[in-house]
């Protein structure tokens, strides 16, 4: 564990210091806390101290890297007029204060934040670019090449592109949206009832779970048929379709060969005028 933890903490001083400033800032007082940590930790607890470090490093540079997609916060950095770091700390102070207030006085708008707005992303992610799509936090022309090695270090991964996991997850937060229905009762039974909903929606739809996956795996695949006999109906169903095209077709050219081979046609009779029955044309009136 703790190999990890330094092979990231080695990723990390790679990454372009000004595209992630707060990383490289908060990196450097960790570097001075641990030199001075060495000479008065027990070397069994330096270790401990190390993934410490990664994990709180990887925190900020995962919140930075998603910063960084505020159109907001980009203008921020454009314009150079407050240091990065202190436009990150704003953004994420602003961040996490949003949070608080929708917790204690919209925790309904909350729940649907959570439960739409990822899931949202991801899935037009899937419609658009498949099982071929890549994305990284960074490029390599902020400086980085991006390679797997320092992909997997850093814990950048691919977007999930599973379509299994988001149309279940779907059907999972519109069954969850239909049981807030009967919210009344439920939150009398259970007062903790929204915040466990957002529990079981991060579960479901977070990639390091795949709780929604898992779901259709276990409860709802085990009641399908079996792919072979999906497979058996389908054929089934085309040769029925096809012998009663066969038999549509043999009937309409039975019915055209019973009719007579002679046909009426207006040029061919004469006109009631030219029938020698007496009878005239009508005058024609021409006006003067």
């Amino acid at each position: 564990m703790s190999e990890v933890a330094s092979a990231f903490l080695v990723a990390v001083e790679r990454l372009p210091r000004e595209r992630y400033p707060a990383t490289h800032s908060f990196n450097s007082a960790f570097g001075k806390l641990h030199r001075i940590l060495q000479t008065k930790l027990p070397p069994h607890l330096l270790p401990l101290f190390v993934r410490l470090r990664a994990f709180c490093i990887r925190q900020v540079f995962t919140i930075e890297t998603r910063v960084h997609i505020n159109p907001t916060f980009r203008l921020l950095l454009s314009t150079r007029i407050i240091p990065p770091g202190l436009a990150f700390v704003a953004a994420a102070g602003s961040t996490m204060y949003a949070l608080r207030y929708l917790y204690v006085n919209a925790l309904d708008l909350l729940t649907n934040l959570v439960g739409i707005a990822y899931p949202a992303y991801q899935s037009i992610m899937c419609i658009e670019y498949g099982d071929e799509a890549t994305e990284h936090a960074y490029m390599p022309e902020n400086g980085v090449a991006a390679t797997p090695v320092l992909d997997r270090a850093l814990g950048i991964d691919a977007p999930n592109l599973n379509k299994k996991q988001w149309l279940m997850y779907w059907s999972i937060f519109g069954l969850l949206t239909t049981a807030d229905h009967w919210a009344g009762p439920i939150l009398r039974l259970f007062p903790m009832y929204r915040v466990a909903k957002i529990a079981v929606l991060v579960w479901a739809q977070h990639r390091k779970y795949n709780g929604a996956t898992w779901l259709y795996d276990t409860l709802v695949r085990p009641l399908l048929p079996p792919p072979s006999t999906l497979d058996q109906a389908q054929q089934s169903h085309e040769r029925r379709t096809n012998a009663d095209a066969k038999a549509e077709v043999a009937s309409v050219d039975t019915a055209a060969d019973e009719q007579p081979r002679s046909s009426f046609s207006s040029l061919l009779v004469s006109s009631v005028w030219e029938s020698g029955n007496g009878l005239e044309p009508p005058p024609v009136h021409t006006r003067v």
